[in-house]
């Protein structure tokens, strides 16, 4: 079984990636920066959003 990627871009999704985009009802996984760009702001604005919403925060390591 292969990695999953992005139904946009392709890149290989990260598990943080798979969170925001079930979180936000997405039928089929995105890369938070396509989300983001979708919503017309940077990966920090959408990170803060995410944060202040639903008390979701990125591992450290990202």
């Amino acid at each position: 079984m292969g990695k999953a990627e992005c139904n946009i871009c392709s890149k290989e999704l990260s598990s943080w990636d798979k969170r925001i985009s079930k979180v936000l009802a997405y039928k089929l996984p995105v890369c938070e920066a396509c989300i983001a760009a979708e919503y017309g702001m940077g990966k920090e604005e959408l990170r803060a959003r995410m944060e202040r919403f639903f008390d979701m925060r990125p591992c450290q390591g990202m």
